[in-house]
């Protein structure tokens, strides 16, 4: 993703804009509701400046930190702090110590960097695995609907919300005295990292975050140094449908093509000209002729799909139908608003280039306390 000691200077353009990892549409499943995020801000992130091995700590955090949006006094790292979210400026008076958020994809986050006692309940869709790798880790903790009076009577004192929440619930929390950062989530590699950089800074836990964000990068530099000197004609054409009501397909902007990009293959959305997930026919899947399909979808919900899809007749040319590649993948992965992406990313190269990936199954990047 980026380098060590800067957001994004290491990562060319080129490369940050095909290997972008795009906000999630609706019909790759859900996040709370939270599968679009608001247009990427302009930042300075390309400005910040490594910190050397004899500046003090608060020196290198300070420089790590400087860049990120929404970290209005880098330097300042006692209490209280400011930060800007959607909703405003907003003043952190001291180390929080009852969080909750409002969205799967930032309580992944939020789980990674502070102790589970600092957080108050979770909402009912980390405690699906279906749609969060967390599930497990957090089926103790209460569950918390997304209704105002539900969130403050949760007991928080901090809450973070999502960019597509709406104005008149944020409002209706902080009349109670709880302080609400909205987020502006921007669904780059360098967003991914500005992200759990931000979060830390909120939470009181900058040296954890800073371990997390190279613990996270240098997982998918890991692949991405790999898979973008593939040529194209090498790159499979990888198709990411789901079927629930409607048949969709992901195309340019979605979390599907930034996966598929990453891994070492073809969009087949992109290559067809859809943009974003959109509703199609089975003609469509017939013209993309993908090598290989994906299908982030609950295990019964999705080997059923994939069932239909290979019995059926005017599918039976495509090469990914023909030669069997058709996989169901864990949408816990593949469709959450987090850094659990990078996991889809390891996920699918495994799948697309096993020889050079032999792990097949990613290990959970590590939780507070857990720094490597």
């Amino acid at each position: 993703m980026f380098s060590k000691r800067r957001v994004l200077r290491r990562l060319a353009p080129a490369l940050l804009a095909a290997l972008a990892i795009a906000a999630f549409a609706p019909a790759c499943g859900g996040d709370d509701g939270d599968e679009t995020s608001a247009p990427p801000p302009t930042t300075a992130a390309t400005a910040v400046t490594a910190a050397t091995p004899t500046e003090s700590p608060a020196k290198r955090i300070e420089a790590r930190l400087t860049g990120v949006p929404g970290i209005v006094n880098p330097a300042n790292l006692s209490w209280p702090r400011d930060v800007e979210g959607l909703n405003g400026r907003r003043t952190i008076k001291e180390k929080p110590l009852k969080i909750h958020t409002m969205s799967a994809g930032i309580d992944e986050i939020t789980l990674s960097l502070v102790p589970i006692e600092r957080v108050v309940g979770v909402g009912s869709a980390t405690k699906n695995p279906d749609t969060s790798s967390f599930a497990s880790l957090v089926k103790n903790l209460p569950t918390v609907a997304r209704e105002p009076e539900a969130v403050i009577a949760s007991g928080a004192n901090l809450v973070i919300a999502t960019p597509t929440q709406k104005a008149d619930v944020v409002a209706a929390i902080e009349s109670a005295g709880v302080t609400v950062v909205q987020l502006n989530l921007d669904p780059t590699p360098a967003g991914r990292l500005n992200a759990i950089l931000l979060l830390g800074y909120i939470y009181g836990e900058e040296e954890r975050a800073i371990a997390l964000a190279d613990e996270v990068e240098a997982r998918y530099r890991k692949v991405v140094d790999v898979t973008g000197k593939k040529p194209d004609t090498e790159k499979p054409v990888v198709a990411h449908l789901t079927k629930y009501t409607s048949l969709y397909m992901a195309g340019s902007g979605t979390t599907g093509e930034g996966i598929i990009t990453a891994a070492g293959g073809r969009n087949a959305g992109t290559l067809s000209g859809i943009k974003g997930n959109q509703q199609i026919g089975l003609e469509a899947i017939l013209a993309a002729n993908p090598d290989l399909i994906i299908i982030p979808m609950p295990g019964e919900a999705g080997e059923k799909f994939k069932a239909e899809l290979m019995a059926e007749p005017t599918l039976a040319g495509v090469p990914a139908i023909k030669n069997g590649r058709v996989y169901v993948v864990p949408p816990a992965l593949y469709t959450t608003n987090s850094f659990a992406n990078v996991r889809a990313v390891e996920h699918l190269v495994h799948i697309l280039w096993p020889s050079e990936f032999p792990v097949a199954d990613p290990p959970q990047f590590s939780l507070a306390g857990q720094a490597r």
